[in-house]
C-alpha cells in the first residue's frame, strides 16, 4: 500500500457515521448514487485518495479540479431522540487498475478504521435477469450483525454469486477482519447508464439512515437527463490517438 496515500483537507469527525463507497459498475449505478447522495446532502470534498497507478484525469465539477478518486463528507445530524448520523462517501468515475484493487480496499479498511466508521456499505449492480420486471436490490453482509440489519431494512440476502472489484475486496476482508461491510446489489440494465436501478439503491439507505433524509424521486424524474451527462463524461474520458493513414491495399494481395 505504499504507493496509495489518503490526503485529507480538512479535519472532520466521522466517527460512527456510515462510510458509501461507490466505484463504476453493471450500468455505472454506483456512481450515479453516490454523486447524488453528495449533491443532495450537499457533502463537502474532505480528500482524496492517490495512487500513480489511477487514470491520470481531473474530475470537474462545479468548475472545481479533483483526483479520480475523492472523499466526501457531512455535518452530523441528530434527531430528536438524541441519536446522531453522518454519511461519507469515497467515489470515483473509474475502476482502477486490477493489480492496485486488493491494496486500495485494504486502504479503505484501514483508514475508515482510523476514522472510527461505523459501517460501510459499498454500491454494487447486477445483470438484470427480466427488463419488463422491477429491479431488485439484494445485500451481502460480512458478519452476522450486518445480516441482522440487512433483514431488518428487508434485503433479500444473496445465497450465491461472485462480486469482483473493490466492492468484492472489501466484503471478505471484512469478514476477514471481522469489520462490519454490507454490499448493496441492485439489478440494472447494462447497456445504459441506469439512473432509476441507482434510485432503487437510494432508497434502501434512505431507510438505514431516518436522520438523514435522502429523497430519491428526483432521480427517477431526472434519469434521462443523469444519463445524458454521464455518457458525455465516459465520451471525453476515453482517450484519444493520432489516427494512422489508410494501409494500402496492395499489402495483401
Amino acid at each position: 500500500m505504499d504507493d496509495i496515500t489518503v490526503v485529507e483537507y480538512s479535519e472532520k469527525d466521522l466517527s460512527n457515521s456510515l462510510l458509501v463507497v461507490a466505484f463504476p459498475t453493471v450500468g455505472l449505478i454506483s456512481s450515479i448514487a453516490g454523486r447524488f447522495i453528495i449533491d443532495s446532502l450537499k457533502l463537502e470534498e474532505i480528500g482524496a485518495i492517490l495512487s500513480k497507478e489511477f487514470m491520470p484525469v481531473t474530475i470537474i465539477h462545479n468548475g472545481k479540479p479533483s483526483p479520480p478518486v475523492r472523499i466526501y463528507a457531512g455535518e452530523k445530524k441528530c434527531g430528536p431522540g438524541g441519536r446522531c448520523e453522518q454519511v461519507a462517501v469515497i467515489i470515483s468515475e473509474f475502476m482502477p487498475p486490477y493489480t492496485i484493487i486488493k491494496p486500495l480496499a485494504d486502504k479503505i479498511l484501514e483508514w475508515s478504521q482510523e476514522k472510527g466508521v461505523q459501517a460501510i456499505v459499498s454500491l454494487e449492480g447486477t445483470h438484470a435477469l427480466n427488463s419488463k420486471e422491477e429491479m431488485r436490490v439484494y445485500g451481502v453482509a460480512s458478519n452476522n450483525e450486518m445480516k441482522k440489519l440487512l433483514k431488518k431494512y428487508n434485503v433479500s440476502d444473496t445465497k450465491e454469486g461472485m462480486i469482483t472489484g473493490v466492492n468484492g475486496v472489501l466484503l471478505y476482508q471484512g469478514a476477514l477482519l471481522k469489520k462490519d461491510v454490507i454490499c448493496l446489489l441492485s439489478e440494472a440494465q447494462a447497456s445504459y447508464p441506469d439512473s432509476r436501478a441507482a434510485a432503487n439503491l437510494l432508497k434502501k439507505i434512505d431507510i438505514m439512515l431516518p436522520e438523514i433524509k435522502i429523497d430519491p424521486e428526483p432521480l427517477y424524474k431526472e434519469a434521462e437527463e443523469i444519463e445524458k451527462k454521464i455518457r458525455q463524461f465516459m465520451k471525453q474520458s476515453k482517450p484519444t490517438a493520432p489516427s494512422l493513414p489508410p494501409i494500402p491495399t496492395e499489402m495483401y494481395r
